[in-house]
């Protein structure tokens, strides 16, 4: 006797993707042919890509990914699936702009995620497995309101380094 057992994802994972020179445009075009997938941006900084997913169980976390990585142009993904954290209630623009903040902390990070959600401009905060410790998304009107909100990450309590994506023309899906 055999037992299935389906994890639901409760926090939304989120997949970094390496792309071609040349070949965003082709890449972009296909994202939107993807269903699950709660929004994709090109970034500044060490990944071409940030893709976020809706929330589903593994199986179709999976499915999704090989569906980017069979992408033509896509040479490589991470992929951060959340094992805790925080989502806002605050609505943000399909105009505002948006930059990921990766975390590595030297205390618990889950005071670290609570320091994180007192910051206006923080739109989710989850806890996450690998090389780094924290994965937040930050928004704002503008960029200064996306580096001002950095600057605050930055002196919370804990948090030992950090990388900030910012990206551009995000769509939504």
């Amino acid at each position: 006797m055999s037992t299935t057992m389906t994890t639901q994802n409760t926090y939304p994972t989120t997949i970094f993707v390496s792309v071609s020179p040349k070949m965003l445009g082709q890449v972009t075009g296909q994202l939107r042919n993807i269903e699950g997938i709660n929004y994709f941006s090109p970034t500044m900084g060490r990944f071409d890509m940030a893709i976020e997913l809706k929330a589903a169980d593994s199986r179709h976390v999976y499915e999704i990914i090989n569906q980017i990585r069979s992408i033509s142009g896509v040479t490589s993904t991470r992929t951060y699936n959340p094992v805790e954290g925080s989502t806002t209630t605050k609505t943000v623009q399909a105009s505002d702009s948006l930059a990921l903040v990766l975390l590595q902390v030297n205390e618990q990070a889950q005071k670290v995620l609570q320091s994180l959600q007192q910051i206006q401009q923080v739109r989710n905060a989850f806890v996450i497995q690998g090389e780094f410790d924290i994965v937040a998304t930050v928004f704002g009107r503008n960029n200064e309101e996306i580096l001002s909100a950095v600057d605050k990450i930055a002196e919370v309590q804990g948090v030992k380094t950090s990388e900030t994506l910012l990206a551009y023309r995000p769509h939504w899906a």
